[in-house]
């Protein structure tokens, strides 16, 4: 005869982690940034020129806090010396987003104080894709008056 035992199982598993938020992509390397001038738009109308290319150099960090993606443009912008060289961003749900005051030239050269957005989304094979939004206010540039230009760009990867 047979007798059927029956034994307690107890089962441990450790316990699953989970963020809190997003894992970010991380943006590390060297990065051709590709200005889009053709399709850029002030107010939503055409306000192009031709395109151009800067070399950029970034690298993310993470802590408990969150992460990081710093920026640094490594192209000197002989029409705005100005400019800043690094901005920073910080991962929001599904892009990198960063903003801030910025000094912007017109088309006339003439600098103005603008506002700068920018967010870039990872495209799944290293690069992404961006748009840059400068609004600009008070008087604004000269012809163009007050409102928002819209640029849109590419990051890819270099060695």
């Amino acid at each position: 005869m047979m007798a059927v035992v029956a034994v307690p199982i107890s089962l441990m598993a450790a316990p699953l982690a989970h963020a809190d938020r997003a894992e970010p992509v991380p943006v590390y390397g060297n990065y051709d940034t590709f200005l889009d001038h053709s399709r850029q738009t002030f107010n939503g109308r055409p306000d192009t020129s031709d395109p151009s290319t800067q070399a950029a150099r970034f690298t993310t960090v993470c802590d408990v806090t969150g992460c990081t993606a710093h920026w640094l443009r490594l192209t000197e912008l002989q029409e705005n010396p100005n400019a800043p060289a690094l901005f920073d961003y910080t991962w929001n749900g599904d892009r990198w987003e960063s903003s801030g005051d910025y000094p912007f030239h017109c088309d006339d050269g003439s600098p103005v104080t603008a506002f700068r957005s920018d967010s870039l989304w990872p495209n799944g094979d290293g690069s992404f894709s961006g748009e840059r939004t400068f609004t600009v206010a008070g008087a604004g540039c000269p012809g163009d008056g007050p409102g928002t230009y819209w640029l849109p760009f590419t990051l890819t990867p270099t060695p």
